[in-house]
């Protein structure tokens, strides 16, 4: 039974030895100095002025407003492809993900691109952040909802630099470079390695790259047969590729900490120069500690990433070497290229997530072309020369690197006869 004069009593010496308690200051000098030094000791990276550059390019450019009339999915080739149409009928096109589309169209259609309708393409570089507010869409954020915001957001770059006709790139800085480096990436867990690394190398000899990246552990679990495959296949694929080749590997998540260190030591001694995400991805810490362990080899993440907030926070921890945003899923061109001004201030590498060798490539291509810093070699998916389709433009490494797409837009011509096969998947249009 509830007793009315012992609650009393009990509240009334709890709220007395709180009142004996020396009050805080929120001035404290010390919280106000930890606000403006992080960890590392540098003033804490805020963004800079990214967008607001960006839009002024864009607007110098286009003086009357670009407003977004209608967006469309549309089915083609068995593949999934994002149009932004203007309300001039100019378009611009983003190659889609079919698999992360079709198990997250609701939130991709309902939260990202219906938001994007009647909105001036011309502030692209801000509407993220805008939408984000809209309707408390931010307690929906995760990496569906960025990942549709991000299509959209690299659909409407293809659309604006089509119109001026010239690359995208040229309204998101100045070009730091004409190509860039690749390494062949495989994907197989389950292929014999011997096989696998037979078609690595096949890759390697039709591009000229010389750099490669394979998969090790079991994928956000580390045990047999995945464990032998590791140790069997390490030491197989430097001595089978040779000491001319650079390699990397990627744990996927698959180790603890103590795990992935005992694994670090046998990948050093075979001359692997980054282990990307070897723990949990969110578990910077445990990242940290296997930074920390490293002699030679670079500890790399973020591919699954979608916070600018978390990338900030493995710099300042110093929990990643290089950090591996992805273009789609972390929102577009505008926020994957802060997160290497973010490395550029800490002193970190930067070498985006991208398995891919065909339309969907052009996203990071065109971060690459005016990034302040690109580490590493970048990724190219292992088969891709085999993959090279005849309905649009070749997105093809030479002599191991890949040159910046210069055609207007993302840099990818498409035959235009393409477009009769189209189907519309869904569609919303401005009212």
């Amino acid at each position: 039974m509830f007793d009315r004069r012992k609650f009393l009593k009990t509240t009334t010496v709890v709220a007395s030895a709180a009142a004996a308690l020396p009050l805080i200051a929120c001035t404290d000098t010390t919280v106000s100095q930890k606000a403006n030094v992080d960890p590392t000791g540098k003033k804490p990276f805020d963004g800079g002025t990214l967008e607001a550059n960006i839009t002024k390019r864009v607007m110098a450019t286009f003086p009357s407003s670009v407003i977004i009339d209608k967006i469309e999915v549309v089915t083609l080739k068995k593949r999934f492809f994002l149009r932004v149409t203007d309300a001039s009928g100019n378009t611009g096109i983003a190659a889609m993900n079919k698999g992360r589309f079709m198990k997250s169209q609701t939130m991709f259609t309902g939260l990202a691109a219906k938001k994007f309708v009647g909105e001036d393409a011309r502030n692209v570089a801000n509407l993220p952040a805008k939408i984000l507010k809209d309707d408390r869409n931010y307690k929906f954020v995760s990496l569906p909802y960025w990942n549709g915001i991000g299509t959209v957001e690299i659909a409407i770059w293809d659309l604006l630099g089509k119109i001026a006709g010239k690359p995208a790139y040229t309204f998101l800085g100045e070009k730091a470079r004409d190509s860039y480096p690749v390494y062949i990436s495989s994907l197989e867990r389950e292929n014999p390695y011997e096989d696998e690394t037979e078609r690595i190398l096949k890759t390697a000899e039709a591009t000229g790259a010389t750099a490669i990246k394979f998969k090790i552990g079991g994928r956000m679990k580390n045990i047999d047969p995945y464990i032998k495959r590791t140790n069997d296949w390490v030491p197989y694929m430097r001595k089978t590729a040779g000491e001319k080749f650079t390699l990397y590997v990627d744990g996927n998540s698959s180790y603890t900490a103590d795990e992935a260190i005992e694994v670090l030591k046998m990948i050093e001694s075979h001359g692997v120069e980054f282990f990307e995400e070897p723990c949990y991805w969110q578990d910077l810490w445990s990242h940290k500690l296997v930074k920390d362990a490293a002699t030679t080899c670079k500890i790399a993440g973020g591919e699954q990433d979608f916070s600018f907030d978390q990338f900030k926070l493995m710099a300042e921890i110093g929990a990643m070497d290089t950090l591996q945003p992805d273009a789609y899923y972390h929102g577009g061109l505008v926020r994957t290229l802060k997160i290497s001004h973010l490395a550029a201030h800490y002193g970190l590498g930067f070498t985006p997530h991208s398995p891919k060798a065909g339309p969907m490539a052009a996203a990071p291509n065109q971060i690459f072309a005016v990034c302040p810093v690109l580490s590493h070699h970048q990724e190219y998916r292992v088969g891709g020369e085999e993959k090279q389709k005849d309905w649009h433009s070749p997105v093809l490494p030479k002599n191991g690197k890949m040159a910046i797409f210069e055609a207007p837009g993302l840099g990818i011509e498409y035959d235009q006869d393409l477009w009769k096969e189209e189907n519309i998947y869904w569609t919303t249009k401005n009212a």
